[in-house]
């Protein structure tokens, strides 16, 4: 930190909040911002690779190949704490072998910890059938370098929003383009996790400060997803990557359902969300099925050959452009 001269990013995005910053300044600052770190993204497009995996480095620091991935094991530190009754916070991580597979990212930590109760494992069951639907992009290396923790707190940006440096790369990974480095930016996509999504109409009120951190809209987050979609396109236009899928758009969904799959206390959270926006998108006649609906239709092997159909279709409009627009 001490070699980065800047401020972080929060402090500048919620700056109208933090220092009485007019309404345009904070929203140039936020589009500034947002532009200088899509371009930086799409230089990660260089580090492409057949398997995905932490990287490895040479004797001369430069990338040497790709070793076994290291994820906090988040289920083993609930077991931890109401299970076993320890307080402990320290970190657990499991390690897992390079892969070729991109689904096996998702996947992985559902094998680690497969669900014994009968609606837990009906919802993985779901999960496993919504990831196996997720499209790959073809004519690349399915796996690229991307930051390992895409949040706003590593991000040192000018009083302007210039950027000035990104941190907190330690355990960077080649993971699947369909959560590269071309996703949206974490604080942009908070809405679609229920279960860490804060945001208060209060928020909306001059001093009304919260007790934890403060959030934007979902009508506010739908905006800037939008122009951050647009600033990807720009620059990712410039490195003649074909594919037929918007790798800014579509980790709405991937990167979500990977944050359900590896961690238990968002699961419900976000298949809920995501359920709701498919079945708004297939406009189906009649009561919609809830998740525990769903999930007990999974786990007895009885889910209507239309029902599959309908979750198929509308999970395809998701991953599609059209089916992620939503107002600008």
């Amino acid at each position: 930190m001490p070699f980065i001269s800047g401020a972080p990013l929060y402090d500048v995005w919620f700056g109208h909040r933090l220092n009485g910053a007019s309404h345009e300044a904070f929203r140039a600052c936020r589009t500034r911002a947002l532009d200088s770190i899509a371009s930086a993204m799409v230089q990660l497009d260089k580090f492409s690779f057949p398997t995905g995996g932490r990287l490895l480095f040479g004797s001369d620091g430069s990338p040497s190949g790709i070793g076994p991935m290291r994820q906090v094991d988040h289920k083993a530190m609930l077991d931890r704490w109401f299970v076993h009754k320890d307080p402990n916070d320290d970190p657990i991580y499991v390690e897992f072998t390079p892969t070729s597979d991109p689904k096996a990212y998702y996947t992985s930590m559902l094998d680690v910890h497969p669900e014994q109760n009968s609606v837990s494992k009906g919802v993985a069951m779901l999960l496993r059938q919504l990831i196996s639907w997720i499209r790959e992009p073809d004519e690349m290396d399915p796996f690229v370098l991307a930051h390992p923790d895409f949040d706003i707190q590593n991000f040192i940006v000018s009083e302007n929003g210039d950027l000035r440096g990104i941190i907190d790369w330690d355990s960077v990974a080649a993971v699947p383009r369909t959560v590269g480095n071309k996703r949206y930016p974490g604080w942009l996509t908070r809405d679609w996790d229920p279960a860490m999504y804060g945001y208060q109409e209060s928020m909306e009120v001059e001093g009304a400060a919260p007790e934890g951190v403060w959030e934007d809209s979902p009508e506010c987050l739908t905006h800037y997803r939008s122009v951050y979609n647009n600033m990807m396109g720009k620059y990712g236009a410039k490195t003649k990557l074909g594919s037929n899928i918007n790798l800014c758009r579509m980790p709405l969904i991937t990167e979500n359902l990977a944050i359900a799959a590896h961690n238990p206390q968002c699961r419900s959270g976000i298949l809920h969300k995501m359920l709701s926006e498919i079945w708004a998108s297939t406009e189906q006649d009649g009561p919609e099925l809830t998740l525990p609906d769903l999930a007990n239709m999974f786990v007895e092997h009885s889910v209507d050959i239309m029902v599959m159909e309908t979750l198929r279709r509308g999970f395809d409009a998701l991953l599609s452009e059209e089916g992620l627009q939503g107002p600008d």
